[in-house]
């Protein structure tokens, strides 16, 4: 295992029982946040989609937090066909491959729910405030999905975090 994938223990708390959560992130911020923030859970990081599925095949996951934009990743670990994505973007590779980023959290949530994590709660780092009826959609197919704006509080999270994975 790499040191960028390592596997990132914090220490549990007496309320929060042993959970783990699966951060899959192209940085490190949401486990340094969460890690200070809402102790309890032993937290584990992938930084794409295919190293997610790894851990997946590895290790007893409570609750995944997945964020959506993956930017500073090399082209070849995005999930999702450029070829496919660049037909629908006019030709345009790339406009292809700033899409696949801006969006991988979706492609990444496509791809746990191919390989059987349809039901694992997961939490999507972006604001759907203003896109209601996308999340509507995409809540339809993933039913223990919930979003959390880039303005949440730590208890915010921390209780959603709890209800999600029924704690």
């Amino acid at each position: 295992m790499s040191p960028q994938d390592a596997e990132q223990d914090a220490e549990h708390d007496d309320a929060g029982g042993d959970w783990t959560v699966l951060i899959v992130e192209d940085g490190d911020e949401y486990l340094d946040n969460l890690r200070l923030t809402v102790p309890g859970p032993r937290y584990l990081q992938a930084h794409d989609g295919q190293r997610a599925l790894s851990l997946l095949q590895q290790e007893v996951v409570s609750l995944v937090y997945l964020d959506m934009r993956f930017d500073r990743i090399e082209r070849a670990q995005l999930l999702g066909d450029h070829t496919a994505t660049m037909a629908k973007h006019n030709g345009n590779g790339e406009r292809a491959w700033r899409f696949l980023a801006n969006n991988q959290g979706l492609y990444i949530l496509h791809a746990l729910a191919e390989a059987g994590h349809a039901q694992l709660p997961t939490i999507l780092a972006y604001d759907f405030s203003r896109e209601q009826r996308r999340f509507d959609h995409l809540s339809a197919r993933h039913d223990r999905l919930t979003w959390v704006p880039d303005a949440i509080t730590p208890d915010e999270i921390r209780d959603r975090m709890r209800r999600l994975c029924g704690r």
